[in-house]
């Protein structure tokens, strides 16, 4: 072919005498390794990881190269000297001009070809869009990680994605061997190295993401930005995107179908194309109930597991987008098989024990398959794994552990060791999982696991999958974990039918099997019987490689264990393991028999009273009660309070104070109270469904009481040591300068004001207090309702302001030589520039709502998602109509996470404020008759708050309480904003993210509980029910951010109550201890109820009393008396002992009071000081609470002053 014809790029003529010219110069072939260079090529000279390919254009050229492609940006006068005898090509970008170069030089391709790409399950679906294709009457193809597979049986090896010349060399051949109809694989690797451009493809799909190949990529954004080039410059115009809207991320795909024009085809749940209405499991099979355009249907999947579905459907939707009919596809997926090396049951024994194969060979991986296999298992669950050498080493005691914990026998074995010593390998795994039996020839191993098989047992052999070799240095030796369990079953079988051995004579099978029990434990129960009540603090456990809280890891398996770079192809870069890799897929295609050998893939959900069993030791249980559904509490949340000579408005701080006067002190926390070994409260929550049958699955009316079907691993406890290891993993942000918040071009831009003075610096922070302005700071002038900001513009630039924005009405008050900005409205303009914040940011945003629990939540929700990735936040209750834009304009533009508080006074003031933030999340906390002078029924709070939806980002979630009375309206309001993702939260049955079991202790709370199907067990730092099912939605929130769960979870044990908001402070009363709890920022009926709560669940010594010190909860509107008056059923249920009462709306509540639990009663706070201060003795619990504007702060400070916490009350 013509190298004119080959590249449309710029070509720079050879020197040669006697050479082509360009117009006629024929090539013959190309690459990317010099070392395959023959005569007439065009060698590819990039930018490798390991190593630069222009180092080797003299190669190259020496041996017979026509021409050379490199960046031009590259190119320099010495490498124009090595290639002055052949033709250079300078292209704007080699790696993708190479794959324009290898389209057009292989030229055909099959004729219709799909492409899916995800983090897991795009094996599972290009296998499963081959078999329809086949079903359907045409020769097809699967192209991936396991190779490229024919109907007719043919199999080339590779990559996930093939290199460019490789990928269209195999294209070619596929057509010259009649392959009409093709699926690949798209991995996030391939579509960054541009390998899949000029592959022409109709129909588009994507699975999940999940966290991944973060050696390769540096952000989660990163990740994802790859994976959606298939959809933004691969899939061409007339193509059609295949996606299931529920799955995470899938807004942003379905956000560039739409910037684009393309068609689509949604499935799922929510589909609109291929509806699931329901599941029904029927053994190893599934009936699916689907709804089409065509009809309805019933389809007999013969598949387990609710990936399983998830991945037929996303194939099905390809298959049809392809041109495949309706009626043809659902028929297809009748007899769909499984994805060789994907969960497969490769054989069972005589006595129906079953050995499954998979390819896990990552720690989550290995968590998910053990759990999915876990209800097979009547009897053991045996694992038989290893880990590969030259790889991360950090993963091999997380998996030691997992199989520890999850399977009742464990064997260690080798699996790919590499370079280096395979001892050494099983010694670091076996540090974690100690009761395991270490045996480093995997044949053996195999042949010693299933001979030790009995009826009930389920043996699963991890890591090898599909493969069919073993690399041991740098060779690679021929092994198939299939071949070697038919031959370990052969010589089993034999040896069963065989007479027993005489005395004397030992079997090849003869280990002692009470020696295995013995070895590896009791199971649940003697992993329970090393647990402390302490162990219960600890948290959670997954690979630090993956992100199981975004979307966790299907068994079906994720991209390549690690896909080499295919640009370092000089043998000095390429290495001896990276060589064997190679050989190792090239042995894979030499074995077509093995390729077409299939088996029926597995994968269930644990039954509920599995899990509950699997549970139910982990909680020591000494007491047990009830559960009931908690309101969430604001009052007791964890933010930093307001000083009180900051207060100049109305007390209740859903409104903020005035900017000009709002100081912003960091967050402060109290020491705990000493905790005392008296019994935990286990709280056990019933499960919607029987025991013992797992019921039928079907999607209700709404889309709320939809159930998960993700199969994901039960994220447990932890010994102490590994623990420690893997808190040492989580994310610590860096201190780093990023920079200026805003350059003062952007700044400008975004405000739209006029410069006056020597305005010339850019902007670091923003300001509006002149008293807590930094050097740096923009500072805006805004006008509160009794102070003028612009008094203190002048004091602000003083004070290093790079400038003040002021008013252009106000100009002529202020002295002139002044940094100023001049604009109409200062207001606006700190509006438009938070608007402007929000568009150049590229985070996951969540915004949180609600009566109660606003701040306490946003505060958790900082703490959990700092741990993923840079977040910002409030750095108090900036929540009304110019906190929330202050906070905009303060986010940096590479903030990966934002937090948002939205409140609102008045019907109509959420609305303007959701729609500068554009959530991708939305959480309502709860909602409480708080501020009932402004509404008429509690019914118009909750529609108040309904209208954070209207601002929710395309695709975006609503996460809703499921305990709280509202939730049926909210849901409504969701649902006809057009939000179609609503997730729920809480201790009710039916809440898709559910606590299971709670200890409540004097100073945390901890819990196990399921979040959107992902189990998890943690600790709060912080006590009180309300936090517990706060932390049920923040968790939630992580989880649809795409961050990390067992981060969040590890995070959560460090929540403290902060002053003002529940924190617990150690009274000296010289003669023993008394608690103080500080609840004084803030009160509603839904936060009294809660601490009071939270005070009776406090064991009290002998002697002590609990006492609480309520004010008055302000703004409640005609029904304030009546909701004071309740109060005295609470305070009578929770055992307190004196209630002493401020204000005039407590008068009614003191009039309720029995005699002997009166303490005292004020209208104001000052004069019940003297009272309080006489009363309080040793071993007293003393709850103070009030709304802001009763001025309860001071009654804790004097208790504070008077009796001052001894030194050592930190350390109890």
């Amino acid at each position: 072919m013509l190298l004119k014809d080959l590249t449309k790029q710029e070509i720079e003529s050879a020197e040669a005498d006697g050479s082509d010219s360009v117009d006629t110069l024929t090539i013959t072939g190309l690459t990317a390794d010099s070392r395959a260079v023959e005569p007439g090529f065009v060698f590819a000279a990039l930018d490798g990881v390991k190593v630069d390919g222009a180092r080797f254009i003299s190669q190259a050229v020496d041996a017979g190269a026509a021409a050379i492609l490199i960046d031009a940006a590259r190119v320099t006068d010495e490498i124009r000297g090595q290639a002055k005898l052949v033709a250079l090509i300078a292209a704007e970008d080699a790696r993708k001009e190479l794959a324009l170069m290898a389209a057009a030089f292989s030229g055909e391709q099959p004729e219709r070809m799909v492409a899916v790409t995800g983090t897991a399950g795009k094996t599972s679906v290009a296998v499963f869009i081959r078999q329809i294709f086949e079903y359907a009457g045409h020769v097809s193809a699967s192209l991936g990680t396991i190779g490229t597979v024919t109907s007719t049986g043919q199999s080339y090896g590779g990559l996930t994605t093939p290199d460019p010349v490789s990928l269209h060399q195999d294209l070619k051949r596929l057509v010259d061997d009649g392959v009409t109809h093709a699926a690949m694989e798209a991995s996030s690797h391939g579509l960054d190295q541009f390998r899949l451009d000029g592959v022409r493809i109709c129909a588009a799909g994507f699975t999940n993401l999940g966290r991944d190949h973060m050696d390769y990529h540096s952000t989660i954004e990163d990740y994802l930005q790859a994976k959606l080039r298939l959809f933004k410059e691969i899939l061409p115009d007339d193509g059609v995107v295949v996606v299931d809207p529920e799955t995470q991320f899938s807004d942003r795909v379905l956000a560039i179908a739409e910037e684009r024009g393309l068609k689509t085809f949604t499935i799922g749940y929510f589909g609109d194309d291929l509806k699931l209405l329901s599941v029904e499991p029927e053994g190893f099979s599934q009936v699916l109930q689907l709804e089409t355009a065509e009809g309805l249907y019933s389809v007999a999947l013969p598949l387990a597991g609710d990936f399983q579905v998830s991945n037929a459907l996303l194939a099905a939707g390809l298959a049809i987008s392809a041109g495949i009919p309706v009626q043809t596809v659902l028929e297809a997926l009748t007899v769909l098989q499984g994805a060789p090396g994907r969960i497969e049951l490769v054989g069972s024994r005589e006595n129906g024990a079953l050995v499954f194969v998979d390819y896990a060979h990552k720690p989550e991986a290995l968590e998910n398959v053990l759990a999915a296999l876990r209800p097979f298992a009547s009897g053991r669950l045996i694992s038989v794994f290893g880990c590969g050498g030259d790889r991360d080493t950090g993963k091999r005691q997380l998996m030691g552990e997992i199989s520890a914990r999850l399977a009742d026998v464990s064997i260690v074995t080798d699996d790919n060791p590499r370079t280096e010593d395979p001892d050494a390998i099983r010694a670091e795994i076996v540090v974690a999982c100690p009761g395991a039996l270490e045996i480093g020839d995997r044949a053996v191993a195999i042949q010693q696991a299933i001979g030790m098989l009995q009826a009930g047992d389920v043996l699963c052999i991890a890591g090898k999958g599909h493969e069919t070799g073993q690399i041991v240095g740098s060779e690679v030796l021929p092994f198939s974990d299939h071949e070697a369990v038919q031959g370990a079953l052969t010589l089993a079988g034999e040896q069963a039918d065989a007479p027993a051995s005489s005395e004397g004579e030992a079997s090849e099978f003869s280990l002692d099997l009470d020696e295995m029990d013995l070895l590896a434990g009791d199971g649940e129960d003697d992993a329970a019987a090393d647990l402390s009540d302490d162990d219960l603090l600890a948290a959670v456990q997954v690979g630090v490689e993956e992100l199981e809280a975004v979307l966790p890891e299907n068994p079906d398996g994720s991209e390549d264990q690690v896909e080499e770079d295919w640009l370092v192809l000089e043998e000095d870069a390429l290495g001896s393991d990276d060589l064997a890799d190679a050989e190792l897929a090239d042995a894979e295609s030499r074995d077509p028999e093995l390729a077409k050998e299939t088996f029926p893939t597995v994968a269930v959900d644990t039954p509920d009273a599995l899990e509950d069993e699997l549970l139910g030791d982990l909680v020591a249980i000494e007491a047990e009660a009830e559960a009931e559904a908690i309101v969430a509490d604001e009052g007791l949340e964890e933010v930093a309070p307001i000083a009180a000579e900051d207060v100049s408005q109305a007390p209740e701080p859903e409104l903020p104070v005035e900017p000009e006067i709002q100081s912003e002190p960091e967050i402060q926390s109290e020491p705990e109270a000493p905790s005392e070994p008296d019994p935990v409260l286990d709280i056990p929550v019933p499960v919607a469904e029987s025991d013992e049958t797992p019921a039928k699955k079907s999607v209700p009316k709404s889309a709320i009481d939809k159930p998960k079907w993700t199969i994901v691993p039960h994220i447990n406890l932890l010994d102490s040591e590994v623990k420690s290891e893997y808190e040492r993993q989580m994310i610590e942000l860096p201190d780093i300068d990023r920079g200026p918040l805003w350059t003062l071009t952007d700044f400008l831009e975004a405000v739209d004001g006029d410069v006056l003075g020597d305005v010339t610096t850019d902007v670091t922070g923003i300001s509006i207090d002149s008293r807590t302005l930094q050097p740096g700071d923009a500072y805006f002038s805004v006008k509160g309702e009794n102070f003028d900001g612009h008094l203190f513009a002048v004091a602000a630039v003083e004070a290093g302001a790079s400038v003040a924005v002021v008013s252009r009405e106000k100009l002529s008050e202020l002295p002139e030589g002044g940094r100023y900005v001049v604009v109409d409205d200062v207001l606006k303009a700190l509006e438009r520039l938070g608007v402007a914040a929000r568009a150049r940011s590229k985070a996951r945003i969540i915004a949180v709502t609600g009566s109660v629990g606003k701040t306490g939540t946003k505060e958790a929700l900082r703490l959990c998602l700092s741990k993923s990735g840079f977040t910002h936040a409030p750095v108090a209750s900036f929540n009304n109509h110019w906190g929330v834009p202050l906070t905009l304009a303060r986010m940096h533009a590479d903030t990966e996470f934002g937090i948002f508080e939205i409140g609102m006074n008045h019907r109509g003031e959420i609305t303007p404020l959701v729609k500068m933030v554009r959530p991708h999340v939305a959480i309502v906390t709860t909602v409480e008759p708080v501020h009932l002078e402004a509404f008429n029924s509690i019914e118009d709070i909750a529609r108040a708050k309904g209208e954070i939806f209207s601002g929710l980002e395309r695709g975006g979630v609503a996460i809703l309480n499921r305990d709280n009375r509202q939730y049926d309206l909210l849901r409504y309001l969701a649902a006809v904003s057009g939000v179609k993702n609503i997730v729920s939260f809480g201790m009710r049955a039916g809440a898709q993210s559910i606590a299971k079991k709670v200890a409540a202790n004097p100073d945390c709370s901890c819990l196990n509980a399921s979040i959107l199907g992902q189990e998890i067990s943690y600790k709060i730092g912080a006590p009180g029910a309300h936090h517990v099912i706060n932390s049920l939605g923040v968790l939630t929130g992580v989880m649809e951010l795409g961050a990390n769960l067992a981060f969040a979870g590890l995070a959560l044990a460090e929540m403290e109550a902060p002053i003002g908001r529940g924190a617990q402070s150690v009274l000296d009363m010289n003669g023993g201890l008394a608690l103080l709890i500080d609840e004084s920022y803030n009160a509603n009926p839904a936060s009294m109820k809660a601490a009071i709560k939270l005070v009776a669940d406090l064991p009290v010594k002998r002697s002590g009393r609990r006492i609480a010190v309520l004010g008055d909860m302000l703004e409640l509107g005609a029904n304030s008396d009546k909701l004071h008056a309740d109060l005295a059923r609470e305070l009578d249920q929770g055992k307190i002992d004196i209630v002493y009462c401020v204000g005039t709306h407590m008068k009614v509540l003191w009039e309720r009071l029995p005699a002997p639990s009166r303490g005292a009663y004020s209208e104001t706070s000052d004069k019940l000081e003297k009272h309080l201060l006489s009363d309080v003795r040793p071993n007293d619990i003393v709850m103070i609470k009030g709304s802001l504007g009763t001025r309860m702060g001071p009654l804790v400070d004097a208790l504070k002053k008077r009796f001052p916490e001894p030194a050592s009350a930190g350390e109890s």
